[in-house]
């Protein structure tokens, strides 16, 4: 058995109502992983969702709740953590719905032997870290480096999936186009760091100040976009205002906007850019520092 696990970087927890079971479980697993132990399920539920685990071993008949309750939770808010089942009943076909409905990855019987313990949370545990690992490369390769918000990659994904939503509900979609006024005086006369440092303060201000539900990315270059779910247009453009305000206030940093909606503006992810990007443009061509919807810049002569 390797012992490159006793440093994992999530511990496990364990969980069983019986003291000396918990301890001899906590035994066979110290010397190959870290354990922290449970003896309520309630508590434990609580521990779980507070903390991070790289798996939970839970007993199945314990007071309050049982182990598969307890670990059908856990599936729901945390699917990618391992969760282990001891029993010692061996007949488990009558709680087949069950163990499905808290998605066990494995099922150990009482008395267990402490080599297949211990395989059975090291497999788990790769598996984790394998998934913690896959979700990061995903995470890196759709931010962008330099600001941190998501990059133009993720912006047209995120775009298509909150397109397909809204087309599918019957609900509105907006989408806001900023970008930063005169922002090549910032790289010719004060230098390309001063330049990254703007877009960052950009990036960082507009992820703070948008809605919870909303996406923030760097489309290209100084420019930025923001999709906004369940957005109408003049809702979209008290936003983008405030976005604009709150940049200026904060950094004395000037901003353009243009915005568009779904369906009033566009019916397609691709319409819905090319119709922010045309009020964007009429915005900078009418005097920048403004945000201006799709009908105003059209208004305006921005066809």
């Amino acid at each position: 058995m390797s012992d490159r696990l006793v440093n994992a970087l999530f511990p496990i927890l364990v969980v069983d109502d019986e003291p000396e079971i918990l301890k001899s479980v906590a035994r066979d697993l110290r010397r190959h992983a870290q354990v922290e132990t449970c003896a309520d399920p309630e508590e434990a539920w609580k521990m779980f969702q507070d903390k991070e685990y790289s798996a939970i071993v839970s007993d199945l008949r314990m007071p309050q709740i049982s182990g598969l309750e307890l670990l059908a939770r856990c599936a729901a808010l945390k699917p990618d953590v391992p969760r282990i089942l001891l029993t010692a009943f061996a007949d488990l076909a009558s709680l087949e719905d069950s163990i499905n409905r808290a998605q066990i990855n494995l099922l150990l019987t009482k008395p267990w032997e402490a080599t297949d313990l211990q395989k059975a949370v090291e497999g788990a545990q790769r598996r984790f870290e394998l998934l913690k690992e896959n979700a990061e490369l995903r995470r890196l390769a759709l931010t962008d480096a330099l600001t941190g918000v998501s990059n133009h990659r993720y912006f047209w994904e995120r775009a298509e999936a909150e397109l397909s939503r809204a087309q599918r509900y019957g609900r509105p979609l907006s989408l806001i186009f900023c970008d930063i006024d005169d922002f090549k005086k910032f790289n010719t006369e004060k230098g390309h760091q001063v330049g990254d440092e703007v877009l960052r303060k950009v990036a960082q201000t507009l992820d703070r100040a948008r809605r919870s539900m909303d996406t923030v990315a760097r489309y290209g270059g100084e420019e930025f976009a923001v999709i906004l779910p369940e957005c109408t247009r003049p809702a979209a453009a008290e936003i983008a205002t405030r976005f604009i305000d709150t940049v200026k206030s904060l950094h004395g940093i000037g901003l353009s906007a243009g915005v568009a909606s779904y369906p009033d503006d566009a019916k397609t992810s691709t319409e819905l850019v090319h119709q922010a990007d045309v009020a964007l443009l009429q915005a900078k061509a009418t005097g920048k520092g403004k945000a201006l919807t799709i009908v105003e810049a059209l208004r305006k002569g921005g066809a």
